[in-house]
């Protein structure tokens, strides 16, 4: 009997009709990566794993010039991977919980899928913020320096969906277009083709990949602000919120798997990431108003006061001015004269007047 069983079922046939890949040229996908008995790993959670490896030899590698410790940042990622990975499947569940109600043990099955990265990254923050307290850590410090990472890892994660085929967008007909046994029998985009009037096999958005591919160019960009541009502390984590918030938002209008508030049509998401947005732009305005307000301090305490000079320089100077005093003295005397001088003229042009009357 094989205890490991490496020849996993194929799940899904993932085509590209636009770019040629269909038919026998169909990616064939499976979810179960291998089998330890009765035990499956998923490639949703291999992924996952290795994207968390990697953003923590990277981070490794960086934080002693951010100045965090090895040992600290052990001590942030004990606490904020178990947090963020309970936060996001909360999130999840919360705003999916009809899926949940009757099925209470599914709640722990994340290998099946169901983690929203806002909730991930919310408790990731509130597990920073709990930390950097304890270590007395500058909080805004220490989410500009993990904000990059988090974000490379969103762009990995993402294609954990691809192999569970989900986080995928509604109809389109542009040539990378895809399509598989689950986006053929979406309904929803079985609707939007009815109401386009549109026949043919169902083509979804690749939105996993879109947000995959925005994801990692946000990394990059973090890193260099952080290393080149950043002017204070914050300001990393006010372009994660604009950037991410940005993109998310749209992308989120093309997926047929959101979550809503209740009974509406408003995406859970979409609110979230408006909400990022406007709080982002606010802030990084804040912190470059209070970093220009800083810069005129420094440069109004740097200004050289007056310092006595001593030695010859200073009896030279000293000399200079006691002539510079007896010179105001002597101008302010000799206008006293001339003062006196024109009154004595005035009384003797008065006398001459009287005597010839």
């Amino acid at each position: 009997m094989n205890i490991i069983n490496t020849l996993a079922a194929v799940d899904f046939h993932v085509e590209f009709p636009g770019l040629g890949i269909e038919g026998d040229k169909a990616l064939k996908i499976s979810k179960t990566a291998f089998s330890i008995g009765n035990f499956s790993i998923r490639w949703y959670g291999i992924i996952i794993a290795l994207g968390m490896l990697l953003c923590f030899i990277l981070a490794m590698n960086a934080c002693k010039k951010e100045g965090i410790s090895k040992d600290d940042l052990v001590d942030y990622l004990i606490l904020g991977i178990p947090l963020g990975i309970i936060g996001a499947r909360l999130y999840y569940v919360i705003f999916n919980f009809k899926d949940y109600k009757e099925n209470f043990w599914d709640v722990f099955k994340i290998w099946e899928g169901g983690l929203a990265i806002y909730g991930g990254v919310i408790m990731a923050v509130i597990a920073v913020l709990i930390m950097s307290r304890i270590k007395k850590h500058k909080f805004l410090m220490v989410l500009d320096f993990a904000l990059p990472y988090i974000m490379l890892g969103q762009g990995i994660g993402r294609w954990g969906n691809f192999f569970n085929q989900e986080a995928y967008g509604g109809y389109t007909t542009l040539p990378w277009g895809m399509t598989s046994e689950t986006i053929q029998k979406d309904t929803y985009i079985i609707n939007q083709m009815a109401e386009l009037k549109v026949q043919g096999t169902p083509v979804a958005h690749p939105t996993f990949f879109y947000e995959s591919v925005l994801c990692l160019i946000g990394f990059a960009l973090l890193l260099v602000y952080r290393s080149k541009l950043r002017k204070s502390y914050g300001e990393c984590t006010c372009l994660y919120m604009i950037y991410y918030g940005s993109f998310r938002f749209f992308i989120e209008g093309l997926r047929t798997d959101s979550l809503y508030i209740g009974n509406t049509d408003i995406r859970v998401s979409q609110v979230v990431s408006a909400a990022m947005v406007v709080i982002g732009i606010a802030l990084f305005i804040d912190l470059r108003i209070r970093y220009a307000k800083g810069k005129k301090a420094e440069v109004a305490a740097a200004e050289p006061e007056a310092v006595p000079e001593t030695g010859f320089a200073g009896v030279v100077a000293k000399i200079a001015e006691m002539d510079k005093e007896e010179e105001e003295i002597r101008t302010i005397n000799e206008s006293k004269e001339v003062t006196a001088d024109n009154s004595e003229t005035d009384e003797e042009k008065e006398e001459t007047e009287k005597e010839d009357k």
